[in-house]
């Protein structure tokens, strides 16, 4: 079944040609973070919600993993009258205890403090090679290679019109190399990694994750599970503000 929605996929996408995004320079990021911003107000958010307005607003590529417990998901106010553009995500990521703002690779991360053996993002994923394929496929065979999966009753994200294919050729990764790399060489600038609040483990001793537009987490076999997003998608149920 799985691969008769691949197929699916491959033959009805869109006709129009969507050029690969180009490579993030470190250069342009630095100069980026160092902007200064004056009376920026970004209005209520909650912790993801925030940081993915900032990625919007600032054209940020970022990787985004958070806690799904109360105290993240509060809606705060946010406004600044004089900031650059690194302090405004530094002083989101501070609003929660634990949590630490690092660029690597031409990504701008924010995370909590997890123990990396509970951690998929820090599975090693041995070699990781895709050529010029559409992104959710490319996404569809990480996400086989991140945990052992059945696939027979599985369902995977078609992708958007417009989406981007991409190549990439990684040695000796992890998940967040791969997802690292397919941000930046795709048109999907956000991948969110959302992980429970609770200490239940899977069968393979990693902390349960689960998608912004899901309001409970998949079974052991769907995990692990993520989100991306172009700059400009509408925001996931689980990071927008009430109506």
């Amino acid at each position: 079944m799985i691969y008769t929605f691949l197929l699916l996929y491959l033959a009805f996408q869109s006709f129009a040609t969507v050029s690969p995004a180009p490579p993030e320079k470190p250069d342009d990021l630095s100069l980026r973070l160092n902007k200064r911003v004056t009376n920026y107000n970004l209005g209520v958010f909650n912790l993801p919600g925030a940081l993915v307005r900032v990625s919007n607003d600032f054209q940020i590529p970022m990787g985004i993993v958070w806690l799904n417990s109360p105290a993240e998901r509060a809606e705060l106010p946010f406004a600044w009258k004089d900031a650059s553009v690194k302090g405004i995500i530094e002083s989101i990521a501070n609003t929660q205890p634990g949590y630490r703002v690092h660029v690597s690779g031409g990504v701008v991360h924010v995370q909590p403090s997890i123990p990396d053996t509970e951690n998929f993002l820090e599975t090693n994923i041995g070699d990781f090679k895709v050529h010029d394929i559409d992104v959710e496929v490319a996404y569809f065979k990480l996400h086989s290679v991140a945990g052992p999966r059945r696939y027979g009753n599985q369902q995977i994200s078609i992708g958007a019109t417009g989406d981007s294919k991409v190549s990439i050729d990684l040695k000796n990764s992890t998940v967040r190399g791969a997802l690292d790399a397919l941000t930046l060489a795709s048109n999907r600038k956000i991948w969110i990694v959302t992980f429970l609040d609770d200490t239940h483990l899977t069968r393979r001793g990693l902390r349960r994750s689960m998608s912004l537009w899901s309001d409970k987490p998949g079974p052991d076999e769907g995990q692990p599970a993520w989100d991306t997003l172009r700059w400009g998608d509408p925001m996931p149920p689980l990071a927008s503000t009430p109506n």
